[in-house]
């Protein structure tokens, strides 16, 4: 846990709520609770915020974006981008260099990886992967409410499609040892990496992270950083909990990341959003 603090006193100074979204406000489902919907409509109605955090991109969020009704910008790609709620364009973004990209996506078909590229027009993907299975779930549940999926494309041989305008990140699946994989990162100065579960390696421009990108919204917005909540459960949540003056970790959160926070909250699938908004915030 960071320092002791006044937790009831944090919790009447929170202005802004950013939640990530799998495994946190989302449920096992890849659903946000009623219970979940109803308490970020009160905390609308008493003047707090709320918006999103995700490593996803912005084509794989419209459906989450609409169904929370946001107002305010949210957080795409890890950090990479803060895009509007209305038309998804990006406020302010930092995608992967092309030639960077271009090098890093040849390393992974040499070494017969399962990979994929993301930005805002779409995903593109290897073939004969599970990668792109996670994607196809979404346009499956986007399409089940009535709203458009997310583009998907296999690459070309040498990745030129993917190549025509910059992207956001990769992700990289742990369906074999990563360790080159990482350790050729090292090597490349303009990236960085993170894990956003077990099996999946997400890559970014360097300097990019979840608090990088909660720190740019809030200059945007004007909020300071003891008016931010911030609601998460990996690794990858952590740098949003440093920037945030209240950060509430999941019950079914990785040990590092509940190190990391102020509240242990309940689990994603016992709506641990909505318990914690009404017990500190909404009190």
């Amino acid at each position: 846990m960071r320092e002791t603090k006044d937790l009831a006193s944090a919790g009447r100074k929170i202005r802004l709520v950013v939640c990530d979204l799998d495994g946190t406000l989302l449920n096992s489902q890849k659903e946000i609770s009623n219970s979940n919907l109803d308490a970020i409509k009160e905390a609308g109605k008493k003047g707090v915020n709320v918006t999103i955090c995700s490593g996803r991109v912005a084509p794989m969020l419209y459906f989450y974006v609409k169904k929370l009704a946001l107002d305010i910008p949210f957080i795409s790609s890890n950090g990479g981008a803060i895009c509007s709620p209305l038309t998804f364009e990006a406020l302010h973004q930092k995608p992967m260099p092309l030639d960077e990209a271009r090098l890093l996506l040849e390393f992974c078909a040499h070494n017969k990886l399962d990979y994929c590229a993301l930005g805002k027009d779409g995903g593109f993907f290897s073939r004969g992967g599970h990668c792109i299975e996670r994607f196809e779930r979404y346009n499956g549940i986007a399409a089940g409410d009535g709203f458009e999926g997310m583009p998907l494309y296999f690459f070309d041989e040498r990745h030129e499609n993917a190549l025509q305008k910059p992207f956001n990140k990769m992700l990289i699946y742990n369906d074999t040892d990563l360790t080159a994989m990482e350790e050729y990162i090292k090597t490349r100065k303009a990236l960085t990496y993170t894990f956003s579960d077990a099996a999946v390696m997400d890559v970014f421009a360097s300097g990019i992270d979840k608090g990088y990108g909660l720190k740019e919204l809030a200059r945007v917005m004007g909020i300071a950083r003891e008016e931010i909540c911030a609601f998460g459960d990996y690794l990858n949540d952590i740098p949003m909990f440093r920037e945030a003056g209240l950060a509430v970790a999941m019950g079914n959160a990785c040990d590092e990341a509940k190190e990391a926070a102020d509240i242990v909250t309940a689990s994603n699938d016992d709506d641990g959003v909505a318990i914690a908004l009404r017990e500190y915030i909404l009190a």
